[in-house]
């Protein structure tokens, strides 16, 4: 016969760890983006969004339309200027928040614990690529400053 109350126990716990670890997660990424607006005077942010995948327009139908496929990415922004966030890489992440995946165009980073996110971070953040996109959004035209008096 089957143990439910031990069955539901495992799940309580299985439940708690996973909080513990998306926890953990969401902070990694708000230090990254502490210590990006720091050293770039607030121009540069980081966060994770869902995006759709791009349609293939020549032969796209109303069915693809409706059954279009997101992902989640990490994308830059810059909060002072004008125009939108540019992805960095994929993310990917388990039910359990780790492991899991910083998807790079030439390589998957597998992240078992904060240690192994933290690290690919950096990789991420380090390269030329990387760079030029952070040295573009800190290049973008400032917003209007609003006008409280209105």
């Amino acid at each position: 016969m089957a143990n439910f109350l031990e069955s539901f126990k495992k799940g309580m716990v299985a439940a708690e760890k996973a909080i513990a670890n998306k926890n953990d997660i969401d902070a990694v990424f708000e230090q990254l983006s502490e210590a990006l607006e720091q050293a770039t005077d607030g121009k540069i942010n980081v966060k994770i969004i869902t995006k759709q995948e791009p349609l293939a327009t020549f032969t796209m139908s109303l069915k693809d339309v409706i059954n279009r496929k997101t992902y989640q990415a990490i994308v830059a922004y810059n909060p002072l200027a004008t125009g939108d966030a540019v992805e960095l890489a994929q993310w990917k992440i388990s039910e359990t928040g780790y492991p899991c995946r910083v998807v790079l165009p030439d390589v998957e980073i597998y992240c078992e614990d904060r240690r192994g996110l933290e690290d690919a971070l950096a990789k991420l953040i380090s390269t030329s690529t990387t760079g030029k996109i952070f040295k573009a959004l800190m290049e973008r035209p400032l917003k209007d400053p609003v006008d409280d008096d209105i």
